[in-house]
């Protein structure tokens, strides 16, 4: 992976790093740390969801050791009616109905973001229980419309 600045027509300004294949893959894998790369996060899961078995799917995204989960980033999948089809580090609520899951503030965040997909993909801020810090913090999360049958998205805590 390399930069290259042109500085003035005489010379040029470069950087890189040498690597393989392993290398391109944890950078891949880097959690997404502002709503840019989150965003683009999501656009790539969506992107993998469309031309991948719908059956399938859901599975990879569950995988812990995959580029689909990034520390405590990772892909939630839902269809239309609620239930959940992927959460990766709570696979006993996969099957479980979530629209009425409330945050400290007493708002169905999933009925929320289920109302975003619906009409594409977007942005939604929210307060969440942080499992690192125990704390209620602000989150943001990018959520998609796959289909007309189910979303997904991801999310991350902004301090």
């Amino acid at each position: 992976m390399s930069y290259t600045a042109m500085v003035d027509d005489s010379w040029w300004l470069g950087a890189g790093i040498y690597g393989n294949s392993s290398t391109a893959r944890n950078l891949s894998a880097m959690k997404p740390a502002n709503r840019e790369e989150l965003k683009t996060f999501v656009e790539e899961a969506h992107s993998h969801a469309l031309v991948t078995s719908k059956n399938r799917v859901p599975k990879e995204f569950m995988d812990l050791n995959s580029s689909w989960v990034r520390g405590d980033v990772y892909i939630f999948a839902q269809d239309f009616n609620g239930s959940s089809l992927c959460l990766p580090y709570m696979p006993k609520e996969v099957g479980t109905y979530r629209l009425d899951i409330q945050n400290d503030q007493g708002i169905y965040i999933n009925r929320e973001m289920r109302a975003i997909a619906i009409n594409g993909s977007g942005f939604y801020e929210y307060r969440w229980r942080n499992p690192i810090s125990n704390l209620n913090e602000s989150k943001v999360s990018y959520v998609s419309k796959v289909d007309d049958t189910w979303w997904l998205g991801a999310g991350i805590y902004e301090t």
